[in-house]
């Protein structure tokens, strides 16, 4: 009976050991989780920060082990700077810079918190990038928002970037920190001028799906959307180009199988 009893009490032990949210979890949901949530947004209108999710995707991307990546968001959250940031540019011109947490989080509360991040996000099999879902139309038609502005979209042309990122700490792939390095410059580079392009094709694209059966006054607009996307292509190819120089072929032939 005896035996039983202890058994019993060390399985209850066991599971509300598990059942019980560890301190960084809960230091993150009373210090943190109002501006960043830690699962996929179902709205992204109503975010008022980056998603846990996509903090941590980039911290792992330039900060590859626990400690350092931790030190980095100890540092950051008490004195945030652009310079400091692992996000791209346009979040931070999005969602503003994140202010300085000093007087509402102690360094080893951070500590805790930062750890328990590390460990635990992004989620393995999450998807990092969903495509935006697209919008009623209503009396004037709106343009769906596509994932890429280039001319020419086919196979043997692939995403590299994607591709990468995808793979990123893939063993197979093997990629070295200076390796890494210098795919994050092409990375910054081409999806900033991507970005630039893509919102200068929105409001042309949407005037020529509106336009008033006046060919002559849409016409330049057409032209100026198929340059815009020329101009995406060409910055695709580099891409391209770039990261096939950074790969070694063994990692070329394991990212294009």
């Amino acid at each position: 009976m005896k035996l039983y009893s202890k058994i019993f009490l060390g399985l209850s032990l066991v599971t509300v050991a598990h059942a019980t949210p560890s301190n960084g979890e809960s230091l993150f949901k009373a210090k943190c989780s109002a501006c960043h949530i830690s699962t996929f947004p179902k709205d992204k209108s109503k975010l008022v920060a980056p998603p846990l999710m996509g903090v941590m995707r980039h911290v792992k991307m330039k900060y590859s082990t626990k400690e350092k990546a931790v030190d980095f968001i100890v540092d950051y959250a008490l004195n945030p700077s652009e310079q400091k940031a692992v996000c791209m540019p346009m979040k931070i011109k999005k969602f503003g810079l994140m202010p300085s947490q000093k007087g509402s989080v102690t360094q080893e509360e951070l500590k805790e918190i930062a750890s328990w991040m590390f460990e635990n996000f992004p989620k393995k099999g999450m998807a990092m990038h969903k495509g935006e879902k697209g919008e009623n139309c209503s009396a004037t038609t709106k343009v769906k928002k596509s994932s890429a502005p280039f001319l020419i979209k086919n196979p043997n042309l692939p995403h590299m970037t994607k591709l990468i990122m995808k793979n990123w700490d893939n063993a197979d792939l093997n990629l070295t920190k200076e390796q890494k390095e210098k795919l994050l410059v092409i990375r910054k580079e081409t999806m900033g001028g991507v970005k630039k392009i893509k919102q200068a094709i929105q409001p042309l694209e949407s005037e020529i799906v509106n336009f008033d059966n006046n060919l002559t006054k849409v016409a330049p607009k057409v032209k100026e959307v198929a340059k815009l996307k020329a101009d995406a292509t060409l910055l695709h190819l580099k891409c391209i180009k770039n990261t096939k120089a950074v790969l070694s072929e063994k990692q070329l032939k394991m990212l294009l199988k």
